[in-house]
C-alpha cells in the first residue's frame, strides 16, 4: 500500500513538475492560429523603429487548454532588411518572468514575433508562406525552432484597434531551443566549416535549395544558428529567416549580387561537396516525405489557393529535379562549394 501510495505521489509531483517548467510558446502550442492580443501604445513603436528602444506592453490571449492569459512584457523592433524596408518590421517579445510564474510557466522569457510586412492581404500571403517553411523543415530535422501561428489583435492603451487584424507568428528563441533539446548554444562569432555536422548540414543544404533560399551563410553566422545536441561530436544547424526564399518570393527579397541570378525564385545549391552515399541518404529523407511536404500547403490556415498552387508548383520543381539523375547530377552534385562572395 506504502509503495503504490509512493509511486502514485511521485507521478503525480512528476506532472505539476512538468506544468511548473512549460514555456509560454509551449502551453499555447495549437494546429491553428491563437487569438494574440498586443496592446502597446503603436505610435512609439513606430517612433522608435530604428533605435529598437524597449516599450511597455500587454498581452491576453486564451490557451488551448481554455486559460486565459494577461501578461505583462517589454518590446522591440529587430531585425536588419525588414527593419529598414518594413512598415511592420519583426518584434522582440520579453515578458515579465514573474507573471509567467504566475501562471506555472517556466522563465523562457524571450522569442520573436514576425508579422506582414506591409498592409495588405498579399503580405499576409507572403508571412504564410514563410510560416510554410518552418513547417516543412520540422519534417525533415528533428533540430528546429518551434513556430506557432497566431492572429495579431493590433490595439492601444485605450482599447482601440490600432492596425487592421493579420496573421503573425511565434519563433521560439535560441535559448529555448537548446532547452528543450537539452542542447548546448554555440556564440562564436566565426564558425568553421570543420566544426559543423556533415548530415545534419547536407538535410538542412537540401532544403534551402528546395525552397530556393541563398540567405544564409556559415562563416558568418547568417540566418544560421548552432547548436551542440547529445550525440553528435559537431555542431548542428539551425535555419530561421525565409523571407528571401523563392517558395516565399517576397517584392523585396533578392539574391547576393554575385549570384548573377535573374530571380529570387531561382534555385543555387550552397551546400559542400560530399560524397554520392552521403547525398543519397539525405535525400531520401525528403523523398519520404514528399507526400506530407507537397501537401503543407492545404495545413497552412489562411493560404489562398493562389498561394497552395504555387507553393506546391515549385515545390514540385525540388522532386523534379532531384528524380531526374541530369538535373540532380547537375544542379546539386556538381554545383557544390558554390559560395558567394560575401
Amino acid at each position: 500500500m506504502k509503495s503504490t501510495l509512493f509511486c502514485f505521489l511521485f507521478a503525480l509531483n512528476c506532472l505539476v513538475l512538468k506544468g511548473q517548467t512549460e514555456s509560454f510558446l509551449q502551453d499555447i502550442k495549437q494546429d491553428s492560429a491563437v487569438d494574440l492580443y498586443l496592446t502597446l501604445n503603436w505610435k512609439d513603436m513606430e517612433r522608435h523603429k530604428k533605435d529598437q528602444t524597449y516599450l511597455p506592453a500587454q498581452v491576453r490571449l486564451r490557451t488551448p487548454h481554455g486559460d486565459s492569459l494577461h501578461l505583462d512584457l517589454k518590446v522591440r523592433t529587430r531585425g536588419h532588411m525588414r527593419l529598414d524596408i518594413c512598415s511592420y518590421p519583426p518584434i522582440k517579445l520579453k515578458f515579465d518572468k514573474s507573471d509567467l510564474a504566475k501562471y506555472s510557466l517556466s522563465s523562457l522569457n524571450e522569442m520573436d514575433l514576425v508579422h506582414h510586412c506591409q498592409d495588405g492581404d498579399q503580405y499576409n500571403q507572403y508571412l504564410l508562406r514563410e510560416y510554410m517553411c518552418y513547417k516543412i523543415f520540422e519534417l525533415i530535422s528533428p533540430y528546429h525552432f518551434h513556430v506557432q501561428l497566431v492572429r495579431l489583435h493590433y490595439e492601444n492603451p485605450a482599447g482601440a484597434e490600432a492596425h487592421e487584424t493579420s496573421y503573425a507568428f511565434l519563433v521560439e528563441n535560441p535559448e529555448e531551443l537548446v532547452d528543450r533539446l537539452q542542447a548546448k548554444l554555440n556564440k562564436s562569432k566565426i564558425v568553421n566549416s570543420s566544426a559543423v555536422e556533415r548530415l545534419a548540414f547536407l538535410k538542412m543544404s537540401l532544403f534551402e535549395f528546395m525552397i530556393g533560399n541563398t540567405d544564409w551563410y556559415i562563416p558568418a553566422r547568417h540566418n544560421l544558428e548552432f547548436i551542440g545536441v547529445p550525440g553528435f561530436k559537431l555542431l548542428v544547424t539551425v535555419p530561421y529567416d525565409f523571407d528571401y526564399s523563392g517558395l516565399v518570393d517576397a517584392p523585396y527579397a533578392a539574391h547576393h549580387e554575385s549570384l548573377k541570378l535573374s530571380s529570387v525564385t531561382v534555385r543555387y545549391y550552397q551546400g559542400w561537396c560530399q560524397t554520392d552515399e552521403e547525398v543519397k541518404d539525405a535525400v531520401k529523407i525528403f523523398e519520404d516525405q514528399k507526400e506530407k511536404i507537397l501537401g503543407m500547403c492545404d495545413h497552412i490556415q489562411g493560404l489562398s489557393e493562389r498561394s497552395k498552387k504555387y507553393t506546391r508548383e515549385y515545390l514540385q520543381d525540388f522532386f523534379d529535379i532531384i528524380e531526374n539523375p541530369r538535373k540532380f547530377e547537375n544542379q546539386i552534385m556538381k554545383h557544390c562549394d558554390m559560395w558567394p562572395t560575401k
